[in-house]
Parts: C-alpha cells; sequence; structure tokens
C-alpha cells in the first residue's frame, strides 16, 4: 500500500473516531512537529532573545522607517 493510499485510508478513519481519541491524536501531531528553533545553535538563540527583550522594550527601528532612510540615500 503506498503513502497517498494510507493517508486516505488514515482520514476515512478519522471519521469515526470519538472526540478523546482526536484530542490524543493531536497532542501527537503537535508533539511530533519538529521546531526550527532547536536546530539553532545557542549563539543564535541568544540573538533572538536579545531582539526579542528590545522589541518589549521599544527599542527597534520600524521597518518603514529603515526602508525609508535608505531610499533618501540612493
Amino acid at each position: 500500500m503506498n503513502l497517498a493510499t494510507r493517508k486516505y485510508n488514515f482520514i476515512q478513519e478519522l471519521t469515526t473516531i470519538d472526540e478523546s481519541l482526536l484530542e490524543k491524536l493531536e497532542i501527537i501531531l503537535k508533539t511530533s512537529k519538529k521546531d526550527w528553533f532547536d536546530d539553532l545553535s545557542s549563539e543564535e538563540k541568544k540573538e533572538i532573545e536579545i531582539g526579542l527583550k528590545q522589541a518589549e522594550n521599544d527599542e527597534f527601528i520600524s521597518h518603514e522607517t529603515v526602508m525609508n532612510r535608505f531610499a533618501k540615500r540612493h
């Protein structure tokens, strides 16, 4: 049985399950997805955290402001 057929059969089975089983399947799907953040180096993660803290403290320049600055130079 190929993958497409297996997926189709699985979808057919989903139409008959109760809410309890559906919730369990949703948890499995959510926990099995790989998060891109996990693949970052510790230095990259630190930089992102710094940027988020700066944004929380309104220590940033809007995209529009940056684009206007560069547009004036050309």
